[in-house]
């Protein structure tokens, strides 16, 4: 993750997304099925870089000159509360894993809560993240370090070159994502791949 990689040729960014995004399809997989083999709905779709910079950016990061990657899943178990105790699958998993781990008690005033999260630093750029909602929806996010590159022609780029039918799941088991293109794909229009599923209503 170095200002260089801004220099890169689209191609050469295109591909460093590829890598990256099939990484963190890995990690978000890995946690899925700490917790469930069944249906997942999808929020962040996790198809293409987001032209913005997160809480990891550096400065001179800019939504111009740099992007980041999310990926977001939500499932409501059947009985589901939001009890603490439900972090404890991915609790294990993520010392299993040797990852930096927090915990995180969330009040929000006028809702149902509390809500509790634990989130995991990989160590090589990302963040795993497990949210239980006192209102039964719980939510695995995968999201990446902010990384130096041409947003908004590296974001058409990519999202051009999805088609349609790729990009209407609305929910699926573990395992399953929108196809990374090739860049020799022919362009199409540009899908909408941010987050609409109404996460945690």
């Amino acid at each position: 993750m170095t200002q260089a990689e801004a220099s890169l040729s689209l191609r050469e960014q295109f591909d460093l997304v590829e890598e990256r995004i099939v990484r963190m399809q890995e990690l978000m997989t890995d946690a899925q099925v700490q917790i469930s083999s069944g249906l997942w709905k999808w929020g962040q779709k996790g198809g293409a870089p987001i032209a913005d910079v997160n809480v990891w950016s550096v400065p001179g990061m800019t939504s111009d000159n740099s992007y980041y990657l999310n990926i977001g899943r939500s499932i409501r178990p059947e009985g589901a509360t939001g009890a603490k105790a439900d972090l404890d699958p991915m609790i294990a998993y993520f010392e299993q894993q040797g990852w930096k781990t927090e915990f995180v008690t969330l009040e929000l005033e006028g809702v149902f809560g509390p809500d509790y999260l634990v989130r995991a630093d990989t160590g090589d750029g990302y963040l795993v993240s497990w949210e239980v909602q006192a209102n039964g929806y719980y939510n695995m996010e995968v999201i990446s370090k902010t990384f130096w590159g041409d947003s908004s022609d590296l974001q058409a780029a990519v999202s051009d070159r999805i088609p349609k039918e790729a990009r209407d799941i609305e929910e699926s088991v573990p395992g399953v994502y929108v196809p990374f293109p090739d860049w020799d794909d022919p362009l199409v229009s540009a899908p909408d791949l941010l987050d609409h599923s109404g996460k945690g209503e």
